[in-house]
């Protein structure tokens, strides 16, 4: 981005039926994440050689979406939420993954994005596709919205706008 300079986008689709599974990925994204911001926090040696090894660049700015198979009341929720410590990792500063949602909507739960029109899986409409932000982008949430008609799929696509 030519404002925010380099941001990480990562998408996934996390474990339907198993909580303990859910749990496990829910926190290897959560470990995931804080290993690229202790990259980022204590970047390697710059080099621009032009080789295979050449190094990229490294950004707390960072993005998490898909369908994470758990609501906001779930402990996978929470648990990806987490904020973390300093040096939980080393050379972690503190920081935490949002609901871009929640940034703007702060107590408003988050609109239904699974189960609107398809309700195979259940007979309430539930939220569980999420997009998660990296603090560092928490002034830069502009809009949030879910696209509640299309029937494309049995989940709702959801956008966001960062500026």
């Amino acid at each position: 981005d030519a404002v925010l300079g380099p941001v990480r986008i990562m998408t996934t689709h996390l474990e339907y039926y198993s909580a303990l599974q859910r749990m496990a990925q829910a926190r290897a994204l959560r470990t995931l994440h804080m290993q690229a911001c202790a990259l980022a926090d204590t970047p390697p040696q710059a080099t621009s050689d032009g080789s295979p090894y050449q190094t990229k660049p490294h950004t707390r700015h960072a993005l998490l979406c898909g369908d994470f198979n758990f609501e906001p009341q779930d402990p996978e929720y929470a648990e990806l939420a987490a904020p973390w410590a300093e040096h939980e990792l080393p050379g972690l500063k503190p920081g935490r993954w949002l609901n871009s949602w929640s940034v703007l909507h702060p107590g408003v739960p988050q609109p239904p994005t699974f189960r609107l029109v398809d309700r195979t899986w259940g007979p309430e409409p539930s939220a569980c596709d999420f997009i998660w932000i990296n603090d560092s982008l928490r002034g830069h949430v502009r809009a949030w919205q879910v696209d509640s008609v299309t029937q494309a799929s049995d989940h709702q696509p959801v956008m966001l706008t960062l500026g």
